[in-house]
């Protein structure tokens, strides 16, 4: 037998969008009802603690990426405590490491002319209608990386014109700096869940939405969760993946009845989901400060910030710096990623380990002697999340705008797919889980006018 709950707001996905959302509603006086799939609140950031370790250990996300307003208001509001991160970054080619203003140069030539693109085009194409001198083909491969780990994307898929208007996006704010929580990311969406539950949000974890059932005004939710639920509300806010609006089956797909109009269903179709894989690595010391490694003096590597090598399978690695911990975390995204995620754990510590050895031209058994443990988690076999962060293939600005109009006033959309420029970043999740908070006052307003 069913139980049956009532609410104003039913809000799926509890998210950094999804707890965006249930603040700002709940502040408002509506009674908010959040489910959640997982067994913790948080979506794709998942810090956790261990003891031996002075910070947290982050399994998804992990840096704020510029000064967005959205994030630092919570994280002032919060009082939490952040500290910048490095910008060093170090590029290995032929054995030698080159420093970032010739990685970053490399990259800004070809990104500033693509600014002036009107028509869109996949990045693959538009490099291909460059000039192919050798400086060129130098510099279009390292852009080629660059987007392909930063995005998760793949080359001939993503469209310049979401490039641009992530890049514009970041210029705005600051993106070329990056801050890092000394509490970790879970500390903004404890915050956020706190301050929804103080207005009496109601929080439904271990609990999965099966079917959406919905007209004007109305909205009924099937959920399982210790036992079957049932949700009656005016209006549901989705914020699940959209790696999950995609499929018809798995413990993490939604049926709506009746279905999605035609509309937004093609938007959710062709906005892509990207591939992307970290891993941390605790070690019994800092063994790459002792290093000198060709292009580099004494005491480089012990101010080692980022460091990228295109032919390790894991091909970009990051320290802790400022904080001077035993700890580097490796990163592939896009076709990297892709070779990779269905690897089991085991098989990815050995490609990472691998990594790390051909970086700091060691044997595998010397980096291994140094490991004390490794954390991982695959965000590609999560059955609630399928994936990383989205990207913008060709003509995908169109579809990113479509997926995130309301539907009859009583289904709405955020989530970091939903956001302009920002896509693919926990403040784009934030400013969308606000976005449609707005969304859903005005129209509730309007409801009750009439």
């Amino acid at each position: 037998m069913a139980t049956n709950l009532s609410t104003d707001i039913l809000i799926i996905g509890a998210g950094a969008s999804g707890l965006a959302a249930a603040r700002d509603l709940s502040r408002t006086g509506f009674h908010v009802t959040v489910v959640e799939a997982r067994s913790r609140i948080g979506g794709r950031i998942y810090t956790e603690h261990d003891p031996a370790e002075k910070l947290p250990i982050e399994l998804g996300a992990e840096f704020i990426h510029g000064k967005p307003p959205e994030l630092f208001s919570l994280i002032n509001d919060a009082q939490l405590k952040f500290e910048e991160v490095t910008g060093r970054h170090w590029y290995l080619e032929n054995g030698r490491l080159a420093k970032s203003n010739e990685f970053w140069t490399a990259v800004e030539d070809l990104t500033q002319p693509m600014q002036d693109q009107v028509e869109d085009q996949s990045l693959k194409t538009y490099l291909d209608s460059l000039p192919k001198d050798q400086s060129s083909k130098h510099a279009k491969e390292i852009l080629i990386r660059y987007v392909e780990g930063f995005h998760a994307a793949q080359s001939d898929r993503i469209g310049v014109l979401g490039l641009n208007a992530a890049n514009e996006a970041s210029n705005e704010i600051e993106g070329d700096r990056a801050f890092r929580l000394l509490k970790g990311y879970e500390a903004v969406t404890d915050w956020l869940r706190a301050e929804a539950e103080d207005h009496g949000a109601r929080f439904l974890l271990d609990t999965v939405a099966n079917e959406l059932h919905w007209q004007a005004n109305k909205v009924q939710c099937r959920c399982t969760s210790s036992n079957k639920l049932i949700v009656d509300s005016t209006r549901a806010l989705i914020t699940i993946p959209v790696a999950l609006l995609k499929v018809n089956h798995g413990p993490g797909a939604i049926k709506f009845i009746p279905s999605l109009p035609k509309e937004k269903i093609e938007a959710i179709d062709h906005v892509e989901v990207g591939s992307a894989l970290r891993i941390v690595m605790r070690f019994s010391y800092p063994f790459w400060e002792r290093l000198v490694l060709p292009g580099t003096n004494q005491s480089d590597l012990a101010q080692l910030g980022f460091i990228h090598s295109p032919t390790a399978p894991f091909p970009t690695w990051w320290t802790t710096l400022p904080e001077h911990e035993s700890i580097l975390v490796g990163w592939a995204g896009g076709p990297d990623a892709v070779r990779l995620q269905n690897e089991e754990e085991n098989g990815i510590v050995e490609a990472a380990l691998k990594s790390l050895a051909r970086i700091f031209g060691l044997t595998i058994e010397e980096v291994r002697s140094y490991l004390v443990k490794s954390y991982y988690h695959n965000w590609h076999l999560d059955p609630f999340a399928l994936g990383a962060y989205t990207y913008l293939p060709v003509n995908g600005l169109d579809a990113q705008l479509k997926l995130a109009k309301p539907v009859d006033n009583t289904l709405f959309f955020a989530g970091e797919a939903t956001t302009v420029g920002h896509i693919g970043t926990v403040h784009g999740a934030i400013q969308s889980g606000q976005r449609a908070a707005r969304e859903i006052f005005t129209a509730s307003q309007k409801h009750s006018g009439d």
